[in-house]
């Protein structure tokens, strides 16, 4: 593995990590609002759907409403 690849997939974990934290602290926030702070960090819809105990369709869904509004 390159260092670029490798330092791209350490700062992946982190940012689900952090995400995974604010989940936690903030137990008001939506579904909606964790699926697009998740996505943000480019998690894939199944990883999402992991995080969140929620179907992968839910989060298909979920994101595509996401990028209508945008």
């Amino acid at each position: 593995m390159d260092t670029n690849k490798l330092l791209e997939t350490i700062s992946k974990k982190l940012g689900v990590l952090i995400a995974l934290n604010l989940i936690s602290m903030n137990s008001k926030a939506t579904v909606t609002e964790n699926i697009e702070m998740l996505d943000r960090f480019g998690l894939t819809p199944i990883e999402i759907s992991e995080i969140l105990n929620t179907s992968s369709n839910t989060v298909n869904v979920t994101r595509s409403r996401l990028k209508k509004k945008k």
